[in-house]
Parts: structure tokens; sequence; C-alpha cells
């Protein structure tokens, strides 16, 4: 008995350090990746002008909704068959990545034609051919990403987009120096994909020796047909998902004015890098997923609610500070000219602590087969989504667009938790969230207490009220702190070993 229970410990300290490692190393890729995304905004606001920045959000909108079904839903069948069986990871990456060259090809042609048809400004216009030329790179990208994902080899990302981004942005950079118009945004993101995707192509090569997948560069129709139709339900999804994130920004113009939409798309850019960051950490959680639904599926609902508390740990409090200071971010970043900006933070951000559970639901509904069911919800969402941006748009202008924002993100959680509960597993919602957000809304109340002081100063005492907070609300039970003692001897005892 206390061999199984030695052993039981051991099992939950070795997915914790897994999942921990994992999602650190997609959290840092993430910064570098997505962040960099928001780095692009603001060297849009500070060369060009609000006017610029609306285009840029504009286009990069439309250039993700194609980008995201590129891949045809690839990248989740990829993950979950790799990580259950690593020796077919170079017959997915082939064949995957040939039937994503065809579909961006078509899907490139589609978008440049659809910003033809549209006689659209001549500045959109060349963004849209740009980013279309992009397409082929962008699915070949997520194709690798998602192999090494499956390999829960995801510390490469890191090495492969840190290189990529420094890289686009400084050609940006150069070229907006140059005086060269948005479509340079465009063009750095290119670079910035080309360059992560050449590096992770050859990582991809050097575990295959490791794994023991033979290399075969010959694609198999049968093969390629196989992965569609497993991943039509996935193509679906991430369409939806992308779309409910993005659909209100490609509707402004015909609500607002295009500056209007450039003051929406400063707030949005902030919210949307923290939103971008979750889907791909979720993304190192769902091979855990994949074997606990497997193998023990009578403890999936503990794993869920463990999931849910540590996102509500991290993203609680985030969202708890930008609403304090979401003034001094937006004056940091843009500059002057853009306070209309703040509102619309203040509001959108808290989008992503719902935003971040419905993650957790959607993994849940991938590892147990239910793509089917998740899609029709993702669908209602949009639908819903698209009526409120739209209604309270043209009632009450930015505001209201962003109220549209939460609204919809919390009609999609409910959505999807109730299927959760009543076809998968039973979860405590509430009790993974309740101490979360008692530590953060104290800690929050001190952010507010103190947003005349410095910036640094700001910070550094909320980060310490929150984790006081986390202390005396014992956030942690006490298997959870002695799994992170554990995580923590272990990963000290392996610097020890190096140093040695």
């Amino acid at each position: 008995m206390e061999k199984e229970r030695s052993f039981s410990q051991s099992k939950k300290v070795d997915t914790a350090a897994r999942v921990i490692k994992n999602s650190a190393a997609l959290f840092t890729a993430s910064l570098f990746a997505k962040g960099g995304g928001l780095i692009v905004a603001v060297l849009v606001a500070r060369y060009l002008d609000p006017s610029s920045l609306g285009i840029y959000g504009i286009v990069l909108a439309l250039a993700l909704l194609f980008e995201i079904i590129t891949p045809f839903g690839q990248q989740d069948v990829v993950v979950r068959a790799i990580a259950r069986d690593q020796s077919l990871m170079f017959t997915y990456w082939v064949n995957a990545s040939v039937t994503t060259i065809l579909f961006a090809l078509g899907f490139g042609v589609i978008l440049a034609s659809f910003a033809h048809l549209m006689s659209y400004d001549e500045r959109i216009i060349m963004a849209v051919y740009v980013a279309a030329i992009g397409l082929p790179v962008a699915g070949l990208y997520l194709i690798a990403q998602a192999v090494l994902q499956g390999l829960e080899r995801m510390e490469h990302l890191v090495i492969a987009a840190f290189i990529g981004r420094v890289l686009g942005l400084f050609i940006l950079w150069i070229l907006l120096v140059m005086g060269v118009g948005i479509w340079s945004a465009f063009v750095g993101r290119i670079i910035f994909q080309l360059t992560s995707f050449l590096i992770l192509s050859w990582v991809i090569l050097q575990q295959s020796k490791q794994v023991g997948s033979t290399p075969d560069w010959r694609p198999k129709v049968n093969f390629c047909q196989a992965i569609l139709s497993t991943a039509v339900p996935f193509a679906l999804q991430r369409f939806l998902t992308e779309s409910l994130a993005r659909i209100n920004i490609i509707i402004l113009p015909m609500i607002v004015a295009l500056d209007m939409v450039g003051i929406f798309n400063g707030a949005d850019r902030v919210s949307q890098t923290s939103a971008s960051i979750i889907p791909v950490v979720m993304m190192s959680i769902l091979p855990v997923f994949s074997r606990s639904f497997k193998n023990f599926k009578s403890k999936s609902g503990a794993l869920i609610s463990q999931t849910l508390k540590f996102l509500f740990i991290v993203i609680l409090p985030f969202v708890f500070i930008v609403t304090a200071i979401a003034d001094k971010i937006i004056l940091l970043l843009y500059g002057p000219g853009y306070e209309a900006s703040v509102q619309v933070l203040q509001v959108i951000i808290w989008s992503q602590v719902f935003f971040a559970a419905d993650m957790v639901m959607k993994q849940s509904m991938i590892a147990n087969d239910n793509e089917r069911a998740m899609v029709w919800r993702s669908a209602l969402g949009t639908i819903m989504s698209i009526a409120l941006t739209v209604v309270l748009g043209k009632m009450y202008g930015l505001f209201g667009i962003s109220i549209a924002i939460v609204v919809a993100s919390v009609f999609v959680l409910i959505l999807d938790a109730s299927f959760v509960l009543k076809y998968i597993t039973k979860i405590d919602l509430a009790q993974a969230a309740y101490k979360p957000f008692l530590c953060a809304l104290l800690s929050g109340a001190v952010s507010f207490s103190l947003t005349k002081y410095n910036l640094f100063i700001l910070l550094l005492i909320t980060a310490t009220a929150y984790i006081i907070a986390l202390l005396l609300f014992k956030a942690f039970s006490a298997a959870e702190m002695l799994i992170m003692r554990q995580l923590f001897y272990r990963a000290w005892g392996r610097i020890i070993k190096i140093k040695g």
C-alpha cells in the first residue's frame, strides 16, 4: 500500500513537472511571438497614425482568420496522435504540411480576391496582398509547432520564436524609418514566421532520430485524407474561436470611423496579447488531458479543477492590475492621442477570465473526442457576439462593443461548462475560482489605492500583497503544496547536478 501511494505521488509530480515545464516554455515563446504583435502595434502607432493602427487591426484580423484555418485543424490531430505514439511523428509532419500548403495557396487567392472585390482603401489592399503571400509560411509554422507540442519538446519553441520575432521586428523598424506604409507590418510578420519555421524544422529532424520515427518525405494520399476527415471539427472550431475574438474589429468599420477603429485596436491589442497566450499554454496540457481521459477517466475531474485553479491564479491578478493601471499602460505604449482606449481596455480585459476558463472546457471536450459538440456551441457564441456587437455598438459606440465582447465570452463558457458537467465529468468551478478571486481582489484593491505611485513600486507591492493573500487564504491544498515542494527539490537537484 505504501509503495502504491509513493508511486501515485511520483506520477503526480511527474505530470505536474511536465505541465509546468511545457507551460513555462510555451508561455515564454508566446511572450516573444504574440507579445511581439503588441510591439508591432506600438511601432505602427508611433510612426504612423490612429487610422493606420485601425488598418493594421482590420487586416491582421482577416489574416489571422485565414491563417488559423490554413492547417485545417490538423494541429490538434497532430498533437493528440503524436502524444499517443511518437513513432508516427515524421509521417504526420510531412502529410499535414503538404495539405497545409495546398490550403494556404487556395486561401491566399480567396483573401486577395476578397480585398480586391471589396474595393478597399489602397493601403488595406496592399497589406492584404502581403498577408496572403505569407499564408503558406504561417501554416507550416503552425504544423511544426504542433509536432513539437505532441512530443512535449516545447522548449525549442522559445528559441525559434525569439530569433524570429527579433529579426522580424528589426526589419519592420527599418521599413518604417524608411517611410514604408502599413504593409511593412506584414512583411515583418512573414520574416518572423519563416525564420521560426526553419529553426523548428531543423529541431524536428533531430527529434525524429531520437524517437525512432523513420524519415519519409513522400506524402500519402490516404493518410492525408484520414487526417483531414478527423480534423474537420477542429478546423471549424478554430475558425469559430478566432472569429469570436476578431469579428468585432472586422465589422467595426461599419459602425465607427477608421480612426476610432485604431483607438479600439490599441486597447484590443493589449487584451489579445494575453488572450493569445492562453490557448498556446493550454496546448501543453492537451497531451496530459488525452492520456488522462484515455487511461484515468475517473480522475479527469480533479485534473480539470487543478488546471482551472492554475489559470485563475495566473489570469485574475493580471486582469485586476490592468484594470487599475489601464491609463498608464495606454500612455506608455502609444503616447498621447489614445486616451479613449483606456475605458475600452478596462472592460474587454475581463473577457480573458472567461476565455481562460472556457479553454479548459474546450480542451476537455477535445481530449474526450467531443469536438462536434464544441463546434456547435462555438457557432452559437459567434452568432451571439456578432448580434451584440452590432446592437450595442450602434447604441453605445466603443463602450457597447467592449461590453458585447465580455457578455459573449460568458455565454460561450456557460454553454461549454454545461456540456462538460453533463456528459464528461463533474467539476466544481466555484471551488476552483473563489480563493484565487478573493486573493486577486485584495491585491487589486491594493493596485487601485496605489495608482498615483511609480509603476514599478505599484507592481512590486501588488505582487507582494497577492502572494501574501495566497498564503493567508491557503489557495493551495496540502497535496498541491507537497507536489510543489517536490518539484522544487527536483529542480534544485538538477541545478546542483549541472553545476557539479
